[in-house]
């Protein structure tokens, strides 16, 4: 038994191995053979078929069956090669990742915020400066504890930088300050990064940002008028000038990256990408509105961009983008990078994760409470906290996330399975209501746009095969 997945993409065959992560493409005739030899269960090629075929044609497919008969053993031998998968360490040990709501407020009103403005619905609230100590107190134990020797911490919203101005900046500085202080005796480095909406990325919090961080995500959602559609500030005033003012001001570009939500209002993809790449900063990430997000809003849904008009944007947009790298030798020269290539990396590397992500393991919340969560988009479900910031039993952290593996079974067929690895668990919790079992629907979306990826690497192979140098071998 092998794994397996075989399709097109514009008029060209394809066929696709989980276990390695080898793409290869086939010409028509041996897609077809391939197709009349595999079993019905589509997860198993067999040759006792060959006896079926046309006479006149038999010879030709005896070269083929041959060729794919080859192809299919070294597959399967590769397969019986493979790592088992392996959970993280759930005893926090692997903590790496930290991110805290500094805000859960927002000076900007946009109609698509998942999160009502980091509020959740519930009263606006700013970390305190006794919060603020013993969410620092909470970061350095767990620090201390984890093996990981890089810890990451981004500052989030809401806007974070509403905690800054004035007195308050003692907040961001504090635990920032305090945690470089304790890198030393801890040999531990520790990487800051914020995600801002950008009206306030000036002045002092500019400079303090451009001194201390790694990178800052800046929101922008293309033009002008769709940013300013979808963005405006709480009085329903614009906001784009002023953001872009600010980025260009901004005393260090590089550590800059822009980010865009695409909804059904916006622009295509491509053209998004194409707006925000006049700006000049080398990262762009571009995501779709959340299925699910805090929908609370009637017309939250009408925002979701349908997943056809998903798959033929992402299509447009690789083919487009292919082309543009392949004039570069190198992933670092090359101007504008898109986190569709993180996706495509994914793919090829073949990764054998047992789990989609690190909430809850390598990865926690914090909200300006103090209470601690497996990722951001549980933050205020208290069903799911995992402990609180001051308090004695916090350590060790209970696993508000585990859940019957039997939920998970759909999954040991997917050929996605490696690099999907079960899926987004607060995407789940909102679409099926247990955080271990996705829907039909996001399952059909991920495997199309996996199949996206596919065709996009294949191009690379022929265009740009140096930026691939790293990847299993295709053919």
């Amino acid at each position: 038994m092998i794994d397996f997945h075989a399709f097109t993409a514009e008029g060209e065959y394809f066929l696709f191995f989980p276990c390695s992560a080898r793409l290869y493409q086939l010409s028509e005739s041996a897609a077809s053979l391939f197709a009349e030899l595999a079993l019905p269960t589509g997860r198993q090629a067999s040759w006792s078929n060959l006896h079926r075929l046309p006479r006149t044609a038999i010879a030709e497919q005896a070269v083929l069956a041959g060729e794919l008969r080859d192809l299919v053993h070294a597959e399967r031998k590769e397969s019986r090669l493979a790592p088992r998968l392996t959970d993280q360490a759930r005893d926090g040990s692997a903590l790496s990742s930290f991110s805290l709501y500094l805000a859960q407020t927002c000076n900007m009103a946009c109609c698509y915020c998942w999160n009502r403005g980091g509020s959740f619905g519930r009263e606006p609230r700013l970390m305190a400066r006794r919060e603020t100590r013993l969410v620092t107190e909470l970061i350095v134990s767990l620090a201390e504890a984890s093996a990981e020797t890089d810890i990451f911490i981004k500052f989030y919203g809401g806007e974070p930088l509403l905690n800054f101005p004035a007195l308050e900046r003692i907040t961001l500085e504090r635990i920032t300050l305090e945690l470089r202080r304790q890198e030393a005796r801890l040999a531990k480095n520790f990487h800051f990064t914020l995600d801002t909406n950008g009206l306030l990325l000036e002045g002092k919090a500019a400079q303090f940002l451009a001194s201390h961080f790694s990178e800052i995500g800046v929101s922008l959602d293309g033009s002008q008028a769709i940013h300013d559609l979808q963005r405006p500030g709480v009085s329903g005033e614009g906001t784009w000038l002023r953001i872009v003012e600010n980025i260009r001001a901004f005393p260090n570009p590089k550590l800059l990256a822009l980010r865009a939500t695409l909804t059904s209002r916006s622009d295509s993809y491509l053209d998004t990408f194409r707006q925000l790449s006049v700006h000049g900063l080398r990262r762009i990430e571009l995501e779709y509105c959340h299925e699910t997000g805090y929908q609370e809003d009637s017309g939250y849904r009408e925002l979701v961009v349908p997943p056809q008009r998903q798959i033929a944007e992402l299509r447009e947009f690789l083919a487009y983008y292919v082309d543009a790298i392949s004039c570069y030798r190198e992933l670092s020269e090359i101007p504008f990078l898109s986190n569709l290539l993180d996706d495509i990396a994914r793919l090829r590397r073949g990764s054998r994760a047992a789990m989609p992500c690190g909430a809850g393991r390598s990865t926690l919340a914090i909200d300006s409470r103090g209470q601690v969560f497996p990722c951001i988009a549980f933050a205020d479900r208290n069903h799911f906290a995992m402990g609180q910031a001051g308090c004695d039993d916090c350590l060790p952290l209970r696993d508000s996330l585990d859940g019957p593996g039997e939920s998970r079974l759909s999954c040991r067929a997917c050929w996605i399975r490696y690099t999907c690895a079960g899926g987004c668990f607060a995407t789940h919790y909102d679409m099926t209501g247990h955080t271990r079992k996705p829907h039909p629907d996001y399952c059909r979306a991920m495997r199309e746009k996996a199949e996206v990826y596919l065709h996009a690497m294949a191009q690379m192979q022929k265009k740009c095969p140096w930026h691939l140098a790293d990847a299993p071998p295709s053919v």
